[in-house]
């Protein structure tokens, strides 16, 4: 029979080492869990950071294409206002070409009291001294290269014999450039 053999110390270092094992796993794995919670938080507080950055970055562009679109829009419509004035100027320059012609042709005894102009229609009233005069004035307003005599008005004489007169002149179709 052989000699009785002690494991007490065999069974303690047996089981330190198995404590030991047991607790490298479990240290390690919470190490591991810490570190990837760890990198998981900087990540997470990274990308918010990231967007905080971006979303200022964005919130400051947007405020500088408004101001850029205000100035933009400002900078059209005054634009469309001096396009507006350059339009009413050629029209006004337009005008005064076409009376000037009116004035030229026009009989000298014969005067204008009052012109409008609307819808493409052309109203004259006025007096002449003559009826000869009311007579040149008709042929010369007839003749008239960018309106057509669309309607002749009551003529009459008046108190003083001045014959009052009253036209409507269409816009002519053929013109091609407009008033």
């Amino acid at each position: 029979m052989s000699p009785p053999i002690n494991f007490m110390p065999w069974r303690r270092s047996r089981r330190m080492a198995c404590l030991r094992c047991w607790a490298v796993l479990f240290g390690g794995s919470l190490l591991l869990f810490i570190a990837i919670a760890l990198s998981v938080c900087s990540v997470t507080g990274l990308e918010a950071q990231t967007d905080t950055i971006l979303l200022e970055a964005e919130r400051t562009r947007a405020a500088a294409l408004m101001a850029r679109k205000q100035g933009l829009e400002q900078q059209h419509q005054q634009r469309q206002q001096v396009l507006q004035r350059h339009m009413q100027r050629a029209q006004t320059r337009h005008w005064q070409s076409v009376l000037e012609a009116i004035s030229r042709q026009m009989p000298e005894q014969a005067w204008f009291t009052r012109m409008a102009y609307q819808q493409d229609t052309l109203e004259l009233e006025g007096n002449a001294l003559t009826f000869s005069a009311l007579r040149s004035l008709e042929a010369m307003l007839r003749d008239l290269p960018m309106f057509e005599l669309s309607n002749t008005g009551a003529t009459r004489q008046d108190a003083q014999g001045c014959w009052q007169f009253h036209y409507q002149l269409k816009k002519s179709v053929m013109h091609e450039r407009p008033l």
